[in-house]
Protein backbone atom coordinates (compact mmCIF):
# COMPACT_ATOMS: atom_id res chain seq x y z
CA UNK A 1 0.00 0.00 0.00
CA UNK A 2 3.07 2.53 0.66
CA UNK A 3 3.58 2.07 -3.18
CA UNK A 4 0.47 3.55 -4.13
CA UNK A 5 1.02 6.76 -1.40
CA UNK A 6 4.99 7.27 -3.64
CA UNK A 7 2.93 7.16 -6.98
CA UNK A 8 0.36 9.47 -5.60
CA UNK A 9 2.35 12.01 -4.19
CA UNK A 10 4.58 12.17 -7.21
CA UNK A 11 1.33 12.15 -9.23
CA UNK A 12 0.08 14.97 -7.29
CA UNK A 13 3.35 17.16 -7.74
CA UNK A 14 3.36 16.76 -11.49
CA UNK A 15 -0.25 17.54 -11.75
CA UNK A 16 -0.16 20.14 -9.56
CA UNK A 17 3.00 22.09 -10.82
CA UNK A 18 1.53 21.16 -14.87
CA UNK A 19 -1.64 23.52 -13.23
CA UNK A 20 0.49 25.94 -12.01
CA UNK A 21 2.35 26.81 -15.04
CA UNK A 22 -0.66 26.71 -17.00
CA UNK A 23 -2.17 29.29 -15.00
CA UNK A 24 0.75 31.92 -14.78
CA UNK A 25 1.25 31.38 -18.79
CA UNK A 26 -2.11 33.02 -18.73
CA UNK A 27 -1.20 36.43 -16.87
CA UNK A 28 0.12 39.31 -18.35
CA UNK A 29 3.45 40.93 -18.05
CA UNK A 30 2.49 42.83 -15.63
CA UNK A 31 0.26 40.37 -13.20
CA UNK A 32 3.37 38.26 -13.59
CA UNK A 33 5.97 40.59 -12.35
CA UNK A 34 3.12 41.90 -9.46
CA UNK A 35 2.99 38.19 -8.55
CA UNK A 36 6.63 37.70 -8.42
CA UNK A 37 7.68 40.94 -6.33
CA UNK A 38 4.53 40.02 -3.87
CA UNK A 39 6.14 36.64 -2.78
CA UNK A 40 9.57 37.26 -2.92
CA UNK A 41 9.46 37.17 1.07
CA UNK A 42 7.06 34.06 1.14
CA UNK A 43 9.17 31.87 -0.67
CA UNK A 44 12.02 32.76 1.36
CA UNK A 45 10.37 31.80 4.48
CA UNK A 46 7.60 29.34 3.46
CA UNK A 47 9.67 26.38 3.68
CA UNK A 48 10.98 26.67 7.11
CA UNK A 49 8.16 25.83 9.16
CA UNK A 50 8.00 22.83 7.21
CA UNK A 51 11.37 22.08 7.30
CA UNK A 52 11.31 22.32 10.72
CA UNK A 53 8.21 19.83 11.31
CA UNK A 54 9.81 16.79 9.01
CA UNK A 55 13.16 17.33 11.12
CA UNK A 56 10.77 16.69 14.53
CA UNK A 57 8.71 14.12 12.98
CA UNK A 58 11.69 12.05 11.84
CA UNK A 59 13.16 13.10 15.85
CA UNK A 60 10.36 11.88 17.40
CA UNK A 61 10.03 8.80 14.83
CA UNK A 62 13.80 7.94 14.92
CA UNK A 63 15.31 8.95 18.54
CA UNK A 64 12.24 8.77 20.71
CA UNK A 65 9.80 5.49 21.81
CA UNK A 66 7.01 8.08 21.38
CA UNK A 67 3.98 5.65 19.23
CA UNK A 68 4.58 5.98 15.42
CA UNK A 69 0.72 6.00 15.10
CA UNK A 70 0.82 9.02 17.66
CA UNK A 71 3.67 10.87 16.10
CA UNK A 72 2.05 10.32 12.77
CA UNK A 73 -1.41 10.99 13.24
CA UNK A 74 0.23 14.37 15.02
CA UNK A 75 2.61 15.33 12.42
CA UNK A 76 -0.46 14.87 9.41
CA UNK A 77 -2.75 17.14 11.71
CA UNK A 78 0.03 19.86 11.90
CA UNK A 79 1.04 19.57 8.21
CA UNK A 80 -3.01 19.90 7.39
CA UNK A 81 -3.01 22.89 9.43
CA UNK A 82 0.23 24.36 7.87
CA UNK A 83 -1.15 23.86 4.59
CA UNK A 84 -4.90 25.42 5.37
CA UNK A 85 -2.61 28.23 7.25
CA UNK A 86 -0.30 28.77 3.75
CA UNK A 87 -3.45 28.40 1.71
CA UNK A 88 -5.88 31.66 3.25
CA UNK A 89 -2.46 33.39 3.18
CA UNK A 90 -1.69 32.85 -0.06
CA UNK A 91 -5.16 33.67 -1.28
CA UNK A 92 -5.34 36.68 0.65
CA UNK A 93 -2.13 37.84 -1.06
CA UNK A 94 -3.19 36.93 -4.50
CA UNK A 95 -6.45 38.77 -3.95
CA UNK A 96 -4.36 41.53 -2.70
CA UNK A 97 -2.02 41.70 -5.45
CA UNK A 98 -5.15 41.72 -7.88
CA UNK A 99 -4.43 38.68 -9.69
CA UNK A 100 -7.44 37.34 -12.09
CA UNK A 101 -10.05 34.77 -11.03
CA UNK A 102 -8.77 32.58 -12.95
CA UNK A 103 -5.33 32.02 -11.82
CA UNK A 104 -6.40 32.38 -8.13
CA UNK A 105 -9.08 29.28 -9.27
CA UNK A 106 -5.90 27.31 -10.96
CA UNK A 107 -3.53 28.08 -7.93
CA UNK A 108 -6.49 26.67 -5.64
CA UNK A 109 -6.64 23.46 -7.40
CA UNK A 110 -2.85 23.13 -7.57
CA UNK A 111 -2.66 23.48 -3.86
CA UNK A 112 -5.68 21.30 -3.74
CA UNK A 113 -4.52 18.20 -5.96
CA UNK A 114 -1.28 18.70 -3.62
CA UNK A 115 -3.14 18.24 -0.18
CA UNK A 116 -4.58 15.53 -1.73
CA UNK A 117 -1.69 13.83 -3.05
CA UNK A 118 0.38 14.36 0.59
CA UNK A 119 -2.72 12.92 2.22
CA UNK A 120 -2.92 9.91 0.52
CA UNK A 121 0.95 9.15 0.96
CA UNK A 122 0.48 9.68 4.97
CA UNK A 123 -2.21 7.54 5.41
CA UNK A 124 -0.56 5.05 3.11
CA UNK A 125 2.12 5.65 5.69
CA UNK A 126 0.37 5.53 9.05
CA UNK A 127 -1.47 2.36 7.61
CA UNK A 128 1.37 0.18 7.63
Amino acid sequence: MQASGFIAILVAIVLSRFISERGYRELNSDEKLRLMDGFSSTRMYSMVPLLMLVAVFWFLTTQTDLSREVVGTAYFGLLIAYIVLRTVLNQRKLAALEMPTAYRRSFMAAQAISLVGVAWFFFTFLGT
